[in-house]
């Protein structure tokens, strides 16, 4: 059980620092003297400083110090100057190297030496901030995370996490339920857990070809649709980033990775590869028919809008080991599935109404200020997570659990979440979606928070947030009728995630696309636009960002 991880667990690294960094207490007891850059400036101005530098004066200044040695070669300064490489001449990532370093040698430099970058631990370099990234980047994976619960963890008829009705305590415990595909009817989902909000782990849902299949990275790459490109992000870099399939997969190889690894999260992975989903949503849809948008009980009602007006829904996802997605609430009240088919993945759930520790929104939900990495929270807000368990009551408690290839998650509409993967390697599928159960809160959502309305706004041929609702009302009238007056009965959200909204607070019709934020945007952008390119500290409180999604988480 992970209720018995501690802190403490995370630090057993085993690795010391590549570049031979210890914590700044130690230059106590150090017996050299004499000028240090870290005495002139703290390390973060340091790294704000570099952050300026192109290839050739970074180059220079790992060269003129020890100190600079070290602060040079982080990773995140040399991806900030592939991505903007490639952003300014419209170029793709066609090739990872072993390091961010040597792959924008390979990319950008033609006589760049063929040696590949080695780190050479440096005496006498201490620094906080740069040992505290390395122990974000390299956190120990407790051995309890590594073992899949397969006892059914609650009574699933007992608990409900709507608005409307109060949980009973009893009921609650700290890890996510599993049920059997085999076991499991679209009634009993629908009415188990869909109707009552409550995460499941539906066990052998998504065994098939595809988790066959995509453990070999050579047939892969010989269906990756040739020369398509991928999509990754993360909150602490300036911009996506587009990999070639093959590419993103070295790229998970580094030996030295950011403390926010790029994640990809790509949404037109099965709209351009007819053999990636034939591999995996036949079988699926077969297995698990409440998930199947062809079936008549009402799932997945924005297909209605229409295959390519409608807003992102289905994501092909992939990360390396400790990459993954930090707290998060999936985009416009949908539901998602997360099928996972290579790699297992933590998962941690807070339910409505009850903010993790380290993650503040505003009270419209509009800004949330949170760690922008999964090591980061882990390492200031790990102790504060457990004492949940001790502190809130049982129906506000948070859940936790690893899920392993083959196997689907149900994430509800309105939970927090945060996902950790635990292997080198992870590949995961990913639907958000629309039902009866939720319909009333996705209208409320489209009227009410249209500036929240996130996976329309970079596509020509998407309905834009402004429209959103109507066109959803249009479409059910005709398709859905039954479902629609019901959900339009709904006075209230039925989901402690949101607030009535004061009028201070009332969204307003967009009438023209969001602009993208300057640098020095306090908010977090939406996912397909630039995030801001220059990182601060959680601790000084000052990133506040807008509501972002990931199914991924």
């Amino acid at each position: 059980m992970s209720r018995s991880v501690k802190k403490e667990d995370f630090l057993d690294l085993n690795e010391l620092h590549p570049y031979g960094v210890l914590p700044g207490g130690n230059r106590f007891f150090c017996s050299s003297s004499g000028y240090r850059p870290e005495e002139v400036f703290p390390d973060n101005l340091w790294q704000q400083v570099l952050s300026f530098c192109d290839d050739r004066a970074l180059g220079n200044v790992v060269q003129s110090s020890r100190y600079l040695y070290v602060a040079g070669h982080q990773p995140e300064l040399w991806r900030d100057l592939v991505l903007r490489r490639c952003s300014e001449e419209k170029q793709t990532i066609s090739s990872a190297c072993s390091s961010w370093k040597d792959t924008y040698l390979k990319l950008f430099v033609r006589d760049a030496s063929p040696m590949v970058h080695s780190p050479i631990p440096v005496p006498d370099v201490y620094s906080d901030e740069y040992y505290r990234t390395h122990l974000c980047r390299s956190f120990a994976i407790p051995k309890t995370w590594l073992v899949q619960n397969n006892s059914s963890a609650h009574e699933p008829s007992q608990v409900s996490f709507s608005k409307t009705t109060k949980p009973p305590r009893q009921s609650c415990q700290q890890e996510v339920a599993r049920v059997s595909v085999e076991d499991l009817s679209p009634s009993q989902f629908f009415e188990e857990y869909e109707m009552k909000n409550m995460p499941v782990i539906v066990e052998g849902a998504a065994k098939g070809k595809a988790l066959d299949r995509w453990c070999s990275a050579s047939y892969l790459n010989e269906h990756s649709s040739g020369r398509k490109t991928y999509r990754a992000t993360s909150g602490a870099a300036p911009l996506p980033a587009n990999f070639l399939f093959d590419a993103y997969q070295d790229y998970g190889n580094f030996s030295y990775l950011e403390e926010s690894p790029l994640y990809l999260f790509d949404r037109t992975a099965f709209t351009s590869n007819d053999q990636w989903s034939d591999d995996f949503f036949p079988e699926f849809y077969r297995k698990c028919p409440f998930w199947d948008p062809s079936e008549r009980h009402g799932h997945d009602l924005l297909q209605h809008l229409g295959a390519n007006r409608r807003p992102d829904h289905t994501w092909l996802i992939m990360g390396p080991k400790r990459s993954g997605s930090v707290f998060h609430l999936d985009p416009n009240a949908t539901h998602a599935w997360n099928a996972c088919i290579q790699g297992r993945k933590r998962w941690i759930f807070y339910p409505p109404g009850v903010n993790p520790p380290g993650v503040f929104p505003s009270e419209d939900g509009d800004e949330v200020a949170l760690p922008l990495s999964v090591g980061e929270w882990l390492m200031q807000y790990w102790t504060e997570h457990m004492d949940q368990y001790r502190k809130r009551p049982l129906h506000e408690r948070p859940m936790e659990c690893t899920v392993g290839p083959g196997d689907v998650i149900f994430v509800p509409h309105g939970w927090w979440h945060m996902v950790i993967n635990l292997d080198d390697k992870n590949i995961a599928i990913t639907h958000n979606y629309v039902s009866p159960s939720n319909l009333g809160n996705v209208l409320k959502f489209f009227k009410e928070k249209q500036d929240q309305v996130s996976g329309c706004r970079d596509r020509k041929e998407s309905i834009k947030p402004e429209h959103l609702y109507s066109e959803l009302v249009k479409a059910l009238e005709r398709k859905e009728p039954d479902h629609l007056k019901n959900a339009l009965m709904q006075s209230g959200w039925t989901c402690r995630t949101w607030k009535e909204a004061t009028k201070s607070f009332m969204s307003k019709p967009d009438t023209k696309e969001k602009s993208v934020p300057s640098r020095q945007s306090k908010k977090r952008p939406l996912e397909n636009e630039e995030p801001n390119s220059c990182r601060k500290s959680f601790i000084e409180m000052t990133d506040k960002v807008e509501a972002f999604s990931f199914s991924f988480l």
